[in-house]
This record gives C-alpha cells, structure tokens and sequence, in this order.
C-alpha cells in the first residue's frame, strides 16, 4: 500500500499543479479498501475560480488512474483536518521572535 499511496501523491501533486489559488488551504487523499480515491480540498473561500480549479483537478486526476476510482471530493470552506495523505498545505505566517532586547510595539 506504501508504494501505492506514493504513486497517488504523485498523481495528485501533478493534477494540482495549475489547479490551485492562494483560497487553497490543504488537498488530502485516501485510499479506501475497496480502491477507490476520496479527496478533500479545504478552502478559505470558494468562487467560480475555485469550483474550476477543483472540476480540472479532479479530472486531471481521475484521468490519470487505471479506473473509475476516484469519488467526488470534499470540499470544505472553513479550517478542517486534512484526510491521511497530504498532497499540499498552506504554511501557517512565521511567527516573529523577538529577544528581550527588541522593541515590540
């Protein structure tokens, strides 16, 4: 299973590559027992853009695989846990350090 889920990274990461906005916030997968795919994209707004971005991801991806496997996904417009397999997420802002000797108003 190892390899097979390294295989759908792979697959993934390469349908997400002109498929994907700053509104982007984590695409997950899981391979479920039977076969099949189940994605999850978690958004922080969903607009036309968006929903076209995820119709070419799905597709892309779903075109890539060997049969019908890949379920239509979870689309989540507000801070969720992403599914086992993260594909790509958003790097929270750098938190600023400051010593003791700063000035931190």
């Amino acid at each position: 299973m190892e390899i097979e889920v390294k295989y759908q990274t792979c697959n993934l990461c390469d349908a997400l590559h002109n498929n994907i906005n700053d509104n982007f916030e984590s695409v997950s997968f899981e391979i479920l027992i039977n076969g099949d795919i189940q994605t999850k994209i978690v958004l922080t707004q969903f607009t036309k853009q968006e929903e076209s971005y995820i119709t070419d991801l799905i597709t892309e991806f779903a075109a890539l695989q060997e049969r019908d496997n890949v379920l239509e996904p979870i689309v989540v417009i507000a801070p969720s846990p992403p599914l086992q397999n993260v594909v790509y997420q958003l790097e929270p802002e750098p938190r600023q350090n400051y010593n003791s000797e700063q000035d931190v108003r």
